[in-house]
């Protein structure tokens, strides 16, 4: 795994260069024709002429930033405000350095290695150098369907890492699992049936068709059939949590309930995130599934995949099923998943 993970890491890197080099050329081309007086970078502000203008200083800036070894995701920007994070700290010769293709076109200030501002005719950047903390990447494994089998729960219980376990609603064994694995210390969510691309999500689940009375009688009853849980995770859900007026009405619920929400991202129309946002509802989503083929060789390239993630991003969401391949599969990959020095933990330490 460990060979396979580094090459394909040196793959993703490789595209990533290239990219940015395109990005930085397209800079570096646009400051050529201002300087040449090909291109009047002058653009007057206040109407579509003046985003232009704005996209385009933003465009200059960020390729100056590249010549400091800055990517674009180590970049948060507001309004003209824009946070840089360094890894190192920075001499203020080596900022104004990097600012010094944009002299001809705009003012270029440093007061220290942490401040730069960059003053074009109409707008002012302040740019922020910011030491990045360094934090040790962790990784949450969600088991999806958990309820059909106390065995199961067992199984994956005994494993040595703190997975998450998202339980149905009304299954056989719902209360009986979810009590188990409470007893274990284990993180339990419930795995919410929602109406999805026309397989049965079976009982206790939530369909469009539903009234508001209907929905909220639905999801009282299933938050209250399976103890213990922290959390609510989708299962199937491609129709609701597209749905704006729907996902309000459970969020809201659940925020209520005191709970969080984490999105297992079965469309890329979820509305999941922006309604979490505005009612201050805990939320993360799934970053990869590990088990849609139930094979130790797909397992084990999406553990890969998860494992890239969180070492650039520091966390990562994966989400598998109580198949006995994937608990194999697990068995074999928790312990390479720790020689990495990552860490497994509940999926409640990513809620926002």
């Amino acid at each position: 795994m460990k060979k396979s993970l580094r090459s394909r890491i040196r793959k993703i890197q490789r595209s990533r260069i290239l990219v940015i080099i395109g990005v930085v050329a397209v800079a570096v081309g646009i400051i050529l024709l201002i300087d040449r007086g090909l291109v009047d970078h002058r653009i007057p502000s206040g109407g579509p002429a003046g985003v232009q203008g704005a996209q385009m200083e933003e465009l200059l800036i960020k390729g100056c930033l590249f010549d400091l070894g800055i990517f674009s995701d180590e970049i948060d920007i507001s309004g003209k405000a824009i946070t840089v994070r360094v890894k190192n700290d920075l001499a203020r010769s080596r900022v104004l350095e990097a600012f010094s293709p944009l002299e001809g076109i705009a003012g270029v200030e440093a007061a220290d290695a942490l401040h730069a501002r960059i003053i074009f005719q109409d707008n002012t950047w302040d740019i922020f150098f910011s030491l990045a903390k360094k934090t040790a990447a962790r990784i949450a494994i969600i088991v999806d369907d958990m309820g059909m089998s106390l065995n199961a729960a067992k199984e994956l219980a005994s494993l040595d890492a703190d997975l998450t376990f998202s339980v149905m609603p009304r299954r056989p064994h719902s209360r009986d699992v979810a009590e188990y694995l409470h007893g274990k210390d284990k993180e339990v969510l419930l795995h919410l049936p929602m109406q999805g691309n026309g397989k049965d999500p079976g009982a206790g689940a939530l369909y469009r068709s539903m009234s508001r009375e209907k929905i909220l009688a639905v999801l009282k009853d299933d938050l209250e059939s399976v103890p213990h849980i922290v959390g609510v995770n989708n299962h199937m859900g491609s129709v609701i949590t597209a749905d704006q007026a729907i996902m309000k009405l459970v969020c809201g619920r659940l925020k209520e309930s005191g709970l969080f929400f984490i999105d297992s991202l079965t469309t890329n129309k979820s509305v999941c995130r922006g309604v979490a946002r505005d009612i201050g509802l805990p939320f993360n989503v799934r970053d990869v599934f590990l088990d849609n083929e139930p094979s130790s060789a797909y397992i084990g390239g999406q553990v890969d995949k998860l494992v890239r993630i969180s070492l650039r991003h520091s966390e990562a969401i994966g989400i598998c099923h109580p198949h006995p391949e994937t608990i194999k599969a697990l068995r074999h990959e928790i312990p390479r998943i720790q020689e990495l020095g990552i860490e497994i933990v509940p999926v409640s330490a990513f809620v926002r």
